[in-house]
């Protein structure tokens, strides 16, 4: 088995670190897209990378400019390094992109093995909008675990102030405490991350959900039935909105929780007893 850490450049110039997990012929590359507050070095997320190994899978950890709370970014361009206010306090949501187009080109250049974009939680959204804004697709399938419905909960209010403040040239000014209660570990975020959040949110939850409608390569859904933010009636919910996509499979796994510490192996033989089935539906979709 291959343990590494990696480093990788934003298109803007921001460093980027991650790990790799991976046999020695991995069959596939999952890239993992973490979720809100947390990072790509958690323990159960080291062991998930351990446990897809062990099926034959490589696994790319993937650290993003939104991960944690707040950091210092470093951002390098024309021989030049400056710093950035980074982290999911920080976050302009559409700039995910660019994070996550950095580790699928990584990803490619680790291994010939088809590439599967897997996003958890709050990363399930931005997994999910990487692939909504390309035409043609340009990883193999994708996973949402434990797709977030956070952004349900904006209050037009709140948005508004964000949205004046970005105007003004104050958006990376932290919102009053108590304007985003459902964060992990925090009860504000920037107006510029609110912004963000109030531009994308229609396209997962509004009628149509126009991004989800976007998706247009093999999706796997999946929850937890242990204390997840969601279960069945949420995986009919996402599959009737993932209209564009040439196959949407779904599973409630047994005993995996949100945090899915515990539920590693479970996690990765699901996805590695799909993995077959949804390479080759790309496959033939292109």
């Amino acid at each position: 088995m291959i343990e590494e850490a990696l480093a990788g450049r934003a298109a803007d110039g921001l460093s980027l670190s991650g790990a790799y997990f991976a046999p020695e012929e991995p069959r596939a590359t999952i890239v993992w897209i973490h979720g809100f507050g947390v990072s790509y070095d958690l323990p159960q997320c080291a062991q998930l990378g351990r446990a897809l190994s062990r099926v034959g899978l490589a696994f790319v950890a993937a650290g993003l400019r939104s991960q944690h709370g707040a950091y210092t970014g470093w951002r390098d361009r024309d021989g030049r390094t400056s710093f950035m206010r980074a982290g999911g306090w920080y976050e302009v949501f559409e700039e995910s992109t660019l994070d996550l187009s950095t580790w699928v080109a990584i990803a490619r250049g680790r291994s010939p093995s088809p590439v599967i974009l897997a996003g958890h939680s709050f990363g399930a959204l931005r997994a999910a909008y990487y692939v909504a804004e390309r035409s043609t697709p340009t990883v193999d399938a994708l996973i949402l675990g434990s797709f977030s419905y956070g952004l349900r909960h904006l209050e037009a209010d709140v948005s508004a102030l964000a949205t004046s403040l970005v105007e003004a040239g104050r958006g990376s000014e932290l919102l009053f405490d108590g304007s985003w209660a459902r964060g992990f570990g925090t009860t504000t975020v920037s107006a510029q991350t609110y912004a963000s959040w109030s531009r994308v949110a229609g396209g997962f939850f509004d009628e149509g959900a126009p991004t989800l409608a976007a998706v247009n390569c093999p999706t796997f859904v999946w929850y937890g039935t242990k204390e997840d933010v969601g279960g069945a009636a949420e995986l009919d919910w996402l599959r009737g909105r993932l209209t564009s996509a040439p196959l949407v499979e779904q599973a409630l796994l047994p005993d995996v929780s949100h945090g899915y510490l515990g539920g590693e192996q479970t996690i990765a033989d699901a996805i590695a007893g799909r993995v077959e089935t949804l390479v080759g539906v790309a496959a033939l979709a292109q």
